[in-house]
């Protein structure tokens, strides 16, 4: 198991982090070599797409050559590796039955394998001892990502644990962060090669379930859940940045609601100082990454449905020229805060945070088993939905939004826990799920109105008639949702809850 953390590096950042390590414990001179490797699949690529990456690397501080295996990253700290030394520069392929996991397919002998990309690197390595009993490799690389005729350059710092907890290579990394503008990545050398070899661009992903053990006291629930959500939202940062940019914010921010919902789903036990630090944190990323996905489904999903409905061309077209710079605006705005420092201190703090012990906890809660505690923590989010359920009217705006809210939560809260239920989960669930899509549709009309006014503003008064246009499109939609959204809360209210 490989627990590494990656950054992007400037000269200047470098020069700064060098200085830093003149302060730390070393094991050692840093030593400086040349790395070679290949990355070798099939010519269908079904070592990527099983989630494997296969490559021969050659050091110059050695005569021989060293053939790995990873299991693709999913944006988090851990992924596992295999390495082998070999006796020459193509793949050994009686390794790959070692190799847990890898498909029938292909741990064959005869399995055909060619080069797909390189990487051609200077790399300076130092081992350092950041506390006591634990040692991180610090690595400067430099150099190329090559495939045919494509290339990149490459300048990264590497932090990779070689013994000890990963609390210490998070708190390294941190302390790299006072002192230098870096750069948190998730993207491995041997994604950008994959790039570059078929040409395609980061793709958004989906939050995998997370099974928890039954037996799971709530510290290790919680560390668990936590690790999986900050996952998911680094491993869609590629995308975002320069991939299905539309898709990637989406998720992104999907797994800043779903980090919120976490905090509100174990707060009675969480250490309540901190967890606020961090909700604030949560909510300001969540609007900047909220304000790009309400213009990305403003401009590819409600004009395009105005324009399908047969609406005059001319007119939408002006507003939609200006809701592309809004939008674009918005998704610059996205891009610099998933890539300042700031977020790089965000997402090591929290996780450092999740590590220590019974510091996020207090009162010992900790050390609680979570299967009786999780019917007290989905019935309090559970009631907050009902209380909004009751209070809500189908021609308030405010109240529908406010039951979105907690609806949301509490199907976030569901998607955590149903584990320890089993089936018996789905039909509230599915309940729960109704509503809130119901819910999002009507705020996604109520949201399309602000937007459009928005774009009226600042003199820009001959975008009044598209607004108008707008306005009569919206409203008899708006009417039947609202109509409708009462009889689903109705039945929502009824479900009977499977804790």
């Amino acid at each position: 198991m490989e627990t590494e953390l990656k950054f992007a590096l400037s000269s200047g950042a470098r020069e700064r982090i060098e200085r830093r390590l003149g302060t730390q414990p070393a094991e050692r001179a840093t030593k400086t070599r040349h790395d070679r490797s290949v990355y070798f699949d099939t010519s269908d690529l079904a070592l990527k797409h099983a989630g494997y990456t296969l490559r021969v690397r050659h050091r110059s501080d050695s005569n021989g050559f060293v053939q790995t295996v990873k299991s693709r990253g999913n944006g988090g700290l851990q992924r596992d590796e295999w390495e082998w030394p070999i006796a020459g520069e193509r793949p050994e392929l009686t390794y790959l039955s070692e190799v847990p996991g890898l498909p029938s397919t292909l741990r064959r002998a005869d399995l055909a394998l060619e080069p797909v990309f390189e990487t051609d690197v200077d790399r300076e390595v130092e081992v350092v001892e950041p506390d006591d009993g634990a040692r991180v490799e610090v690595a400067f690389d430099h150099g190329i990502i090559a495939s045919g005729a494509r290339s990149e350059p490459l300048s990264e710092l590497e932090l990779e644990l070689k013994e000890g907890a990963a609390g210490s290579l998070l708190r390294l990394g941190l302390d790299f962060l006072r002192d230098a503008p870096l750069i948190l990545m998730s993207e491995s050398k041997a994604d950008r090669g994959y790039h570059l070899y078929d040409g395609s661009r980061p793709q958004a992903i989906k939050a995998p379930p997370v099974e928890l053990d039954a037996n799971a006291d709530m510290r290790s629930a919680f560390r668990a859940l936590l690790a999986s959500a900050l996952d998911h939202l680094m491993a869609n940062q590629p995308a975002a940045i320069r991939g299905e940019q539309v898709e990637g914010v989406h998720q992104m921010r999907v797994a800043i609601r779903r980090l919120r919902s976490l905090l509100m789903l174990f707060e009675p036990c969480l250490e309540p100082c901190t967890a606020s630090r961090f909700e604030a944190e949560l909510k300001r990323l969540g609007q900047v990454l909220g304000t790009a996905r309400d213009w990305d489904v403003f401009v590819t999903e409600t004009l395009q449905a105005i324009t399908d409905d047969g609406a005059d061309r001319h007119w939408i077209g002006m507003l939609r020229d200006r809701a592309g710079e809004k939008r674009h605006a918005a998704h610059q705005a996205a891009t610099k805060a998933v890539l300042e420092p700031e977020f790089a201190r965000f997402v090591l703090a929290l996780s450092a945070w999740s590590r220590c012990g019974d510091v996020a906890f207090h009162d010992g809660a900790g050390d609680r088993p979570l299967a009786k505690l999780a019917p007290d923590m989905l019935g309090r989010l559970a009631s907050k939905a009902l209380k909004r359920a009751a209070e809500a009217q189908s021609d308030d705006p405010e109240s529908l939004h406010a039951l979105r809210k907690s609806t949301k939560k509490l199907r976030y809260g569901i998607e955590y826990l149903r584990g320890l239920y089993g089936d018996g989960a789905k039909p509230y669930q599915k309940s729960c799920d109704r509503l809130q899509k119901r819910l999002g549709h009507i705020n996604d009309l109520e949201t399309a109105l602000r937007l459009a006014a928005e774009l009226t503003e600042q003199g820009r008064t001959d975008l009044a008639p598209a607004l108008g246009l707008l306005a009569h499109w919206r409203e008899p939609r708006l009417g039947k949702l609202r109509k409708r959204v009462g009889g689903v809360c109705s039945a929502f209210e009824r479900e009977r809850p499977f804790w």
